[in-house]
């Protein structure tokens, strides 16, 4: 990563700008079951699953945990379980450390500031909004029961943006292969728990992105005063 050709700043949401991994965990095994057990279970699978779009998470839930294919309407019976329950987990859960901050700093710099998430666009804006984040971003794009690459590579092709320009800043090894697979330059967020053990290729990890602007932030391209 070359900081000093960075125009576009990609975010995922989800354990980077919000600290909601835990929460939407919890969310995630009250749409499937009311047995404090088997959500203990399906928290545990979930938070191994970072950076994946939410149709293949529940998928891998139903498969490693319930044990079985999903009966007729079963899956869109789980998918508006989790999106009511997400909702209320992304609005209660805090910010990270320095999101504001790191936001505001990188469009003093004008920097493009994106969120990008698995979470479907309209749950994704509204949180957002709620949050107050939606100001000190300039693009949101949400996702569905698509790979995180598609949702990345729709908005590189769309806004027509060059990989070797965007910085991709994620918290899990989907976040990282979504950036292999377009090219685009990749920031580890990791508060401990080991994600990109084994992994190379990368800047980082960081413990949240306060300390990566810090970081970088010498290296930037700065805004030419007026």
């Amino acid at each position: 990563m070359e900081p000093a050709r960075i125009k576009v700043c990609i975010f995922d949401v989800n354990g980077v700008l919000i600290d909601s991994n835990a929460a939407n965990a919890q969310a995630m095994a009250q749409a499937f079951t009311e047995d404090p057990e088997l959500q203990g279970r399906i928290v545990d699978v979930y938070l191994q699953l970072t950076g994946i779009d939410r149709g293949s998470k529940m998928r891998i839930v139903q498969e490693r945990v319930v044990g079985r294919p999903f009966t007729e309407n079963e899956f869109e019976l789980r998918w508006e379980g989790f999106k009511r329950l997400g909702r209320i987990s992304m609005l209660r859960a805090p910010l990270t450390t320095g999101c504001r901050e790191v936001l505001a700093e990188l469009g003093r710099l004008k920097i493009t500031r994106v969120a990008l998430s698995n979470t479907p666009l309209e749950e994704l804006r509204e949180t957002l909004v709620n949050r107050g984040l939606n100001v000190l971003l300039d693009e949101i794009r949400g996702g569905g029961d698509w790979p995180k690459s598609e949702t990345l590579a729709r908005f590189l092709r769309d806004c027509r943006i060059e990989p070797r320009h965007c910085l991709f800043l994620g918290d899990g090894k989907g976040d990282l292969d979504a950036a292999r697979r377009n090219g685009v330059p990749f920031a580890a967020i990791d508060p401990g728990t080991g994600e990109f053990r084994g992994e190379t290729g990368f800047d980082g990890p960081y413990p949240n992105i306060a300390e990566w602007l810090r970081s970088v932030s010498s290296r930037l391209p700065q805004d030419e005063p007026a």
